[in-house]
């Protein structure tokens, strides 16, 4: 269980783009081998065929082939494995932040936003960290501004209220407006509600999420 969650907690899942990325990786390294395999042996075997050419060329021809055998696809390996490792680090480090991003995204869904996204010390997408928290300090502002004019409000109909019932000429209409701006404004408080803001904590960690 230990290993599991360590696991999932180093590499992230997201499917469909993590499937999308080793295709594209496996195409372009597909493509760079052909390349490599056409302007290394196409001449020699060029010259292998020709049969203008005298037999110890095409044989030396041949020679060069089987001797470029021996460096070139270990050489090719060697690019394509540095460059999986290369680009597999480079993929974490944008997979990591989407997917906390992902996890922030549906935190807001549910009305939360008492908190903040932190990424790891290397990850990319800083810009867009910076942005998203941007926006939910603001959007924690301007609610908690909607919340204290709510309150006012309440405070108003509530003196109203009062008014209406020490004896002053108030009709029945006036009073059943009233009671009526009194649920809308209930209801208002009611949406407002759903969203949680205030204090601020970061992401929990996978580890934190998982347990």
């Amino acid at each position: 269980m230990n290993h599991t969650r360590t696991r999932r907690r180093l590499f992230p899942v997201i499917s469909s783009l993590q499937y999308r990325f080793l295709a594209m990786t496996l195409v372009y390294s597909f493509l760079i081998v052909c390349f490599f395999a056409v302007v290394t042996f196409l001449p020699d075997m060029m010259d292998m065929r020709d049969p203008g050419l005298s037999l110890e060329a095409r044989s030396n021809a041949a020679s060069r082939v089987l001797a470029k055998h021996t460096w070139v696809w270990p050489a090719v390996l060697s690019l394509i494995i540095v460059l999986a490792l290369h680009s597999f680090r480079a993929f974490l480090k944008v997979i990591g932040p989407l997917y906390r991003f992902r996890w922030a995204f549906e935190q807001l869904g549910n009305g939360n936003m008492l908190f903040r996204i932190k990424l790891r010390k290397r990850d990319y997408l800083r810009t867009e960290e910076e942005a998203l928290n941007n926006m939910l300090e603001t959007l924690n502002g301007r609610l908690e501004s909607v919340k204290e004019a709510t309150e006012e409000a309440f405070k108003s109909i509530d003196e109203l209220e009062q008014s209406a019932t020490k004896g002053n000429e108030w009709s029945k209409p006036q009073i059943d407006m009233l009671r009526a701006h009194r649920e809308h404004l209930q209801r208002l408080v009611t949406e407002v509600q759903f969203f949680r803001s205030g204090n601020k904590n970061q992401v929990p960690s996978s580890s934190e999420r998982d347990a």
